[in-house]
């Protein structure tokens, strides 16, 4: 249970964006995508303080290179997020 004033921070693959390998993995079995989960939240009395539709690649694995660098310098360029992010990052707050 989060305390009053405590923040939720909430990664996922999009259903919206990444909707051919969604189902690759056995725990995928309710489709999520970045607006569903924040109404979800707002019901059950969270604030939603950030929801980013497009935030990170479907998976780090593979061919992508994923080293320290490359990471960091993706994660400041916002407009590369539009292209390869297929997953989304919320975070909501427990009013207090």
């Amino acid at each position: 249970m989060l305390k009053p004033g405590g923040h939720f921070i909430i990664l996922g693959p999009n259903i919206r964006f990444a909707y051919r390998e969604y189902w690759d993995f056995y725990d995928h079995y309710l489709p999520l995508s970045h607006l569903a989960l924040a109404e979800g939240l707002i019901m059950n009395g969270y604030r939603i303080v950030e929801n980013i539709d497009r935030f990170l690649p479907y998976t780090m694995a593979g061919r992508q290179p994923t080293s320290d660098i490359v990471l960091r310098l993706y994660l400041t360029l916002r407009p590369a997020w539009k292209i390869f992010g297929k997953q989304f990052l919320i975070t909501a707050e427990k009013p207090s």
